[in-house]
């Protein structure tokens, strides 16, 4: 059953095929007379339609095509660098029209394919058969053609580059005067460059108002300066040819560079374009020449590097913002990060150099070691700041609208911010607070100074807890330095003792009892500041006194502790001479009591009965 079903298919296609119209492959590869009778046929039929006309049309178009290819172009050998930088000029006008014929052929092969599809879709009686099969043929015919021309044309540029290649040892080439040229064809190439850009703002300017006569008119001047735009680039290529030649004649290895010149020129140049990839495989093959194989490939690719390095710094180089009319680039923007970053490092090797160097000489405070470190540590990154602002480019006077601009924010949101800075350099310079100093700004923060920066101060208290202060509360508020000239202070420690008890023996046995004890070493007695023990009021329950003592070196920056350690001393001393500490006493005294009111003397506990 299968294997009839498949013939009964199989016969179906068959006669589906059958009916299907042929490319009639005569009509392709047919001669003219072939064309001339077919279309003497089309002439004498009286029924003349749309098809007819088309097809007569079409084999005229035939008969009209060259059987043979053109004819060559006359190639000699030059005698001077004139003849010869037109023969290069020649070369480029023939990879320009190589490449227009290649293209040409590219649309000729699409078009055989998209006509031989429809065909394939037509019926053999159909009327536009005909017609498609000769419109088929015209495209194969075109196509064989521009083959044909195009294998000319690579002979000729193989003819060309060879005679380049050898006549150039005969030929004497003036580098001067080319270049002089060279820079003559250069400054009118500029000159038609920047007329064309007029005339394109003046074509855009009359269509904007619609004035279509001044804009044909303008488009035929700009038609005009483009041709000789493109001529001029041409003859500027190949005056930087014979500069190439010459360079490459004495073996020089600036001829890759001066061959990447002529490169860009062609690219440049929409009508030129084309023939940069054939001009590149003539200077090539003249490099391979005179240079070989190994040092044309060295070259290459030195400078091929080269390229690749100028467009990478073309690339970083470029602006990728403004900042006030400045550009700034990558490439500015990675070395202000390295001097940034150095400024950084040096500050800090500084910094830290100096904290080391003082180590090793006394004469050196620890404050005048912090505020040497720290001042060389700010102006160098100063200086690298000003460093990355001339990297950048951005001039000082350039930053005086933003300087402006910037002031109200700093009057209003960071007044504290440079209040901070200032105070931080007052107090550098001034130096009525030092690194070291023993400070107390109120009653919950004392201690040590162990830093002084721009913005803030570091104090130590004596639970070992740093605490940071902005240095404007320095400024603005009482400080008080117990270490400013010296490590002495003098406390006050007050007790007292009932009524009854002599003054002047309390004030006898407390000061020696205090000049004999553990810290006399401690305690400073000199004509001007002499200890004692006062008498300083007759309290509700108490005589009171005061003992006041000269403490030097570290108890009097540990207040608290200290004044213990006397309260206790004096404790014991009175308690040893038998002189009573009073305490507060009151008498309660009862004027009358309510009938009503009893007092409980004695309370007694009674067992609960159980339930």
């Amino acid at each position: 059953m299968k294997t009839v079903f498949f013939l009964v298919s199989f016969m179906c296609l068959f006669l589906l095929s059958s009916q299907a119209a042929d490319m009639n492959t005569t009509l392709e590869y047919a001669d003219k007379t072939v064309y001339k009778k077919l279309l003497l046929s089309l002439e004498q039929e009286k029924n003349v339609t749309s098809e007819t006309a088309l097809e007569k049309s079409l084999l005229e178009i035939l008969l009209r095509q060259p059987q043979k290819h053109m004819p060559t172009i006359a190639l000699r050998m030059p005698k001077n660098s004139n003849d010869y930088r037109i023969l290069f000029a020649a070369y480029i006008d023939i990879a320009i029209h190589n490449e227009h014929l290649r293209r040409q052929l590219k649309n000729s092969r699409q078009k055989i394919k998209t006509v031989e599809s429809e065909i394939y879709k037509l019926d053999q009686n159909d009327p536009k058969l005909l017609s498609y099969q000769l419109q088929d043929a015209l495209y194969h015919h075109n196509t064989l053609l521009y083959n044909k021309e195009m294998d000319i044309q690579h002979q000729q540029m193989q003819k060309i580059s060879k005679i380049l290649t050898l006549s150039l040892e005969q030929i004497s080439i003036d580098s001067a005067a080319a270049g002089k040229m060279l820079s003559t064809k250069q400054a009118l190439v500029q000159k038609l460059h920047l007329d064309l850009n007029r005339l394109q703002i003046d074509k855009e300017q009359t269509e904007l108002v619609n004035d279509k006569t001044d804009t044909f008119i303008i488009d035929k001047k700009i038609q005009k300066i483009q041709k000789l735009y493109a001529q001029t680039v041409k003859e500027t290529a190949s005056y930087e040819f014979l500069l190439f030649s010459h360079a490459l004649k004495r073996k020089e290895h600036q001829v890759f560079a001066l061959a990447k010149t002529i490169k860009a020129l062609l690219r440049s140049t929409p009508e030129l374009s084309v023939s940069a990839k054939a001009v590149m495989a003539l200077l090539e093959s003249m490099e391979k020449h005179y240079l070989g194989q190994i040092e044309t490939f060295e070259g290459s690719g030195i400078q091929e590097l080269k390229d690749i390095f100028q467009q990478s710094w073309d690339l970083v180089n470029r602006p990728i913002f403004m900042i006030n009319k400045t550009p700034i680039s990558v490439f500015k923007l990675f070395w202000a990060l390295i001097i940034l970053v150095a400024g950084f490092l040096i500050g800090s090797f500084y910094k830290g150099r100096i904290q080391d160097l003082s180590l090793n000489r006394h004469s050196l405070t620890t404050s005048t070691r912090t505020i040497l470190a720290n001042i060389g540590y700010y102006i160098i990154l100063l200086i690298a700041f000003f460093m990355v602002l001339n990297v950048l480019g951005i001039k000082l006077s350039s930053l005086a609208l933003v300087a402006g601009a910037l002031s109200v924010g700093i009057g209003f949101g960071l007044k504290n911010i440079v209040s901070n800075l200032v105070s931080g350099l007052i107090l550098m310079f001034e130096r009525s607070v030092k690194i070291g100093d023993y400070v107390e700004l109120d009653d919950t923060l004392k201690g040590y100074i162990t830093d002084i920066r721009m913005r803030s101060t570091t104090i130590n208290t004596n639970d070992n807890i740093d605490i940071i202060v902005p240095n404007q509360r320095f400024i603005e508020s009482n400080v008080v330095n117990w270490t400013m000239r010296d490590n002495l202070r003098r406390f006050f420690i007050p007790f007292g003792v009932k009524y009854g008890t002599d003054p002047q023996q309390v004030m006898d046995i407390v000061m020696k009892a205090v000049m004999e004890s553990e810290y006399r070493n401690e305690i400073h007695d000199a004509p001007d500041k002499r200890n004692r023990v006062i008498m300083t009021g007759m309290g509700d329950s108490s005589v009171d006194f005061e003992l006041l003592v000269w403490i030097e070196g570290a108890k009097m920056r540990r207040p608290k502790r200290t004044k213990s350690e006397f309260l206790v001393l004096i404790y014991k001393v009175l308690y040893e001479n038998n002189i009573e500490i009073p305490f507060p006493q009151r008498d309660l005294h009862i004027r009358s009591v309510d009938e009503g009111v009893s007092f409980v003397t004695e309370r007694q506990y009674m067992p609960k009965e159980r339930t």
